[in-house]
């Protein structure tokens, strides 16, 4: 089997978030669903609904007071320490069609601030890997609205387009609530596909 094939592969399980790539020090395989649950019902970049594999940058990183906001919804008190990502997802490497901001527990995840901590497109994998924290479950709530102009000038949208927003809650075993998240994306790459009942029955 040429080395040419073995990649080609790779690239497709990566693809299809089966196998994800640590920069330094490897490709491993994935058990960290939750990562992609947002692409598990709808995809961006084909109409047809299909998968398309999304890149990510973590241009923002650091530690923060929590606002009052973030605390409830972390459960936790305003002004408590949070570490504070902030991610763009590609299809091309070029445009950004998403935007992704978390706030995590800081003394779950203390040292993500850290821009020596590689952090790979599937975030969860590095969390559970270097922090000893696995993601079990997470509560999402899917809506549409229209763009601010922060997330406009990002998205190199319009302000008051319309966008796609995820918001979710993620929880660790033997942990609890440790992340909140908001992913908003743009709606002029969005498609929606499920199915319902067994074709096959």
């Amino acid at each position: 089997m040429s080395i040419g094939t073995v990649r080609k592969a790779i690239d497709k399980l990566e693809n299809r978030k089966v196998l994800y790539r640590h920069h330094g020090k490897g490709t491993y395989v994935s058990d960290h669903g939750f990562d992609n649950s947002i692409f598990n019902f709808f995809s961006y970049g084909k109409q047809d609904g299909s998968s398309i594999r999304i890149y990510k940058t973590t241009p923002i990183r650091l530690k923060e007071k929590a606002s009052a906001e973030i605390a409830f919804q972390l459960g936790i008190n305003q002004g408590d320490d949070v570490i504070y990502l902030e991610r763009l997802g590609y299809i091309d490497k070029k445009s950004p069609i998403i935007v992704e901001k978390s706030w995590w527990v800081a003394e779950v995840v203390e040292g993500l601030q850290d821009p020596s901590v590689h952090i790979p497109d599937l975030l969860y994998a590095v969390i559970f890997k270097q922090f000893n924290t696995q993601i079990t479950s997470s509560q999402e709530v899917l809506t549409a609205g229209i763009t601010n102009a922060e997330i406009a000038e990002k998205l190199h949208i319009n302000k008051g387009d319309p966008v796609v927003i995820l918001n979710r809650h993620s929880y660790a075993k033997g942990k609890g609530l440790v992340e909140f998240r908001i992913t908003t994306g743009r709606a002029d790459m969005f498609s929606y596909t499920t199915t319902i009942g067994n074709p096959d029955a």
